[in-house]
């Protein structure tokens, strides 16, 4: 998946207390994102709004330590929106 403001590819990243998450920079890009985790590849996750985030809808996602993080990756690489 592309972030489709700073039009790099969204990469996971692990937290040492919350495991695999990812930070998307838009509301349309994490609204997209929940609805395809949620209707096409029913991916648990819970979500984060930081300040930095929030002007523009951005969101964090965690999928939570038990998530391996080459698979969240690999489902985050299939997925593409176009705007």
């Amino acid at each position: 998946m592309i972030d489709s403001k700073t039009k790099q590819r969204i990469v996971v990243q692990t937290h040492d207390q919350y495991g695999p998450y990812v930070t998307v920079s838009t509301y349309q890009d994490a609204g997209a994102l929940e609805d395809a985790l949620d209707d096409e590849y029913c991916v648990l996750y819970s979500i984060q709004v930081p300040a930095e985030l929030r002007n523009e809808g951005g969101r964090q996602l965690f999928f939570g330590n038990a998530a391996d993080a080459a698979k969240v990756q690999a489902i985050l690489d299939e997925i593409e929106f176009s705007w």
